[in-house]
């Protein structure tokens, strides 16, 4: 009689093994493969979402599975459901294009990361293993957390001052439309984000303090340094610049929709992305004290999970003259991040 090795299974079967893993990953692929087609397609459209002048048409089935904003509004008694047309009049539309990106592939291009026509890592792991992964925040260690962070509430999005998507008024006070607290993800675990990564560098997430090996086509604008952007002429320095900005701004205008809108994945995907960008970039940037004031201006305090990574970072480098005149007046702008910054040096022995 053969044997099995495999873990126990989730899905019926009392064993799994590498085989099993392996069609699974086959399958779901082959699904985001199909979906995909759809991604610029209105065939099958049902639903229009229009956002800063422009239109997306898109397909209930694939947009409400996977978000209960979207699946609240096109399913109660509010006049979206009816019209099946949902207005976003304060969100960008470019960071809507990648949100639906997303939903259609399980990724989402940035310049930076290469999707090579499959599903992100986290596309493909259970709600309760993407919800784990979001408890982990990368780079923090254990210690510091269960010394620093209280227990804060239960997941869900945390945009609940809309009656429906467009504020309009409903036949009826469908509560449940409105979502609940924000979920907390302060960790209990110095982890680090795996996702593709992995299969592009080679390598299992990284320490904190090493930069990841990046593939020869791909230059490591993050050790750039300055001397050599002034050596480049005008056009093609803005150009760099402008690329880093976004490699940790998309990111992080990402994680604040899939917050809003309630994707979970997307939400994970987007900060493991901005930790590696922020980490490789952060000190070259100019632009990072805006990045840092655009996620303190974007997520509730109770919403840890990128907050204590820039904090974590920063904290790292605080004895820097150089860093503190760089971060003043974002510290001085926002306190909580100053007190973060500080509660890390300190704990970390920078700071005695």
């Amino acid at each position: 009689m053969p044997t099995h090795s495999g873990a126990p299974s989730s899905t019926g079967n009392e064993y799994r093994d590498e085989e099993d893993d392996g069609v699974d990953a086959f399958c779901a692929t082959s699904i985001y493969a199909s979906l995909s087609t759809l991604l610029h397609s209105e065939k099958f459209s049902d639903m229009t979402i229009r956002c800063g002048g422009r239109e997306f048409k898109a397909h209930r089935a694939i947009v409400c599975t996977q978000s209960t904003f979207f699946d609240r509004a096109l399913s109660s008694n509010f006049k979206e459901a009816a019209s099946r047309v949902v207005e976003l009049p304060d969100d960008d539309p470019d960071v809507l294009e990648r949100f639906l990106e997303f939903l259609y592939t399980g990724a989402y291009s940035d310049g930076v990361n290469q999707t090579w026509e499959k599903p992100s890592t986290v596309a493909m792991m259970s709600p309760e293993e993407v919800q784990e992964n979001l408890n982990n925040t990368p780079g923090v260690p254990e210690d510091f957390l269960a010394e620093n962070c209280p227990p804060t509430p239960c997941p869900g999005p945390r945009y609940s001052n809309q009656v429906g998507p467009t504020g309009g008024d409903s036949d009826d006070n469908d509560l449940d439309y409105e979502p609940p607290s924000p979920t907390s993800t302060r960790s209990n675990s110095n982890s680090e984000p795996e996702e593709e990564y992995n299969e592009y560098y080679g390598d299992s997430a990284s320490n904190s303090e090493q930069e990841p090996e990046r593939s020869p086509e791909e230059p490591s604008l993050s050790i750039m340094q300055l001397g050599e952007l002034l050596a480049l002429d005008k056009e093609e320095a803005m150009q760099r610049l402008v690329k880093i900005r976004n490699d940790m701004a998309l990111p992080l205008r990402l994680y604040i929709m899939a917050d809003k809108y309630d994707v979970p994945a997307l939400r994970l995907l987007a900060r493991d992305r901005f930790y590696r960008a922020v980490e490789l970039e952060w000190e070259h940037a100019e632009c990072f004290p805006d990045v840092v004031d655009e996620l303190y201006l974007g997520t509730p305090q109770t919403d840890t999970a990128m907050r204590e990574i820039v904090c974590r970072i920063v904290g790292s480098r605080i004895l820097s003259d150089r860093v503190r005149d760089k971060m003043r007046p974002v510290m001085e702008k926002h306190g909580d991040f100053a007190v973060g910054v500080m509660e890390y040096a300190i704990h970390s022995g920078r700071i005695r």
